[in-house]
């Protein structure tokens, strides 16, 4: 009956056997493209990842991933036990090569002294300005008042005393500003690490001591660090002050 039903119609007799000699594994198509796709791009066995994917978080993970930071030396002896200024000389050079905040902190630290010791001194010069102007306008007045008997036995308010008594009373003030600024500067080169200003105390000499070339412990190395006293202390800052004017001042 099927048969006789196909020879009459033989258009349904073609798709029919189309549809039979179609493989039982059609190759799929891409979506919405129509371009064939290569079947094992779709279809991986049981419990094997799919390329694409794999592929595509290896490619995620790189994108991700952090560039490797460029690592940073660090100094390799301690500035608390530097008592010597050629090893002090070397420590710089290498805070400023491991450090990239250390160049610009000790500028701004040189442009900050410069400028209060320049508003400092145009502080002074305003005051003896101030100073002379007030001991002519006096003199001024009584030279108008000089009336017979009017002034006698009277002493001028600007007097040498005086002004020098202001001027003390000046410098005195800007000597505790300055020993302020100079304590701030000092812990702030500590903190920088710069030689000089922050040795140990174990490293200092006692007062009226006579300086000596080696330390007094006993334990290995700390045995030949070199003990000062603290006008050499004090001279090393100057020194190392000096030092860092001259390469970062302007």
């Amino acid at each position: 009956m099927a048969q006789n039903e196909n020879e009459e119609n033989p258009e349904l007799a073609r798709i029919l056997h189309t549809l039979a000699n179609l493989p039982p594994n059609p190759v799929p198509h891409g979506p919405g493209t129509g371009f064939p796709v290569p079947h094992s791009a779709y279809y991986a066995p049981p419990g094997t990842p799919d390329p694409r994917l794999v592929e595509r978080t290896a490619l995620e993970h790189r994108q991700a991933s952090p560039k490797p930071q460029k690592k940073i030396g660090t100094l390799m002896i301690n500035p608390t036990t530097i008592t010597e200024w050629k090893q002090g000389l070397r420590c710089v050079s290498k805070l400023a090569a491991v450090n990239q905040n250390f160049v610009a902190t000790v500028q701004k630290m040189i442009k900050d002294h410069e400028r209060n010791v320049k508003d400092w001194d145009v502080g002074r010069k305003r005051l003896i300005e101030e100073q002379t102007a007030k001991r002519e306008n006096e003199e001024t007045h009584r030279a108008a008042l000089s009336f017979p008997g009017f002034l006698q036995g009277t002493a001028p308010l600007r007097t040498p005393e005086r002004e020098k008594e202001e001027l003390d009373q000046y410098d005195q003030k800007v000597y505790r500003a300055s020993k302020q600024m100079a304590d701030s500067q000092s812990s702030q080169l500590k903190s920088l690490g710069v030689p000089f200003f922050g040795v140990r105390p174990d490293l200092m000499l006692p007062e009226g001591s006579e300086p000596a070339s080696t330390g007094g412990t006993e334990s290995g190395k700390l045995a030949s660090l070199k003990k000062i006293t603290k006008e050499e202390l004090l001279e090393l800052q100057r020194k190392m002050l000096n030092h860092l004017m001259e390469l970062y001042g302007d």
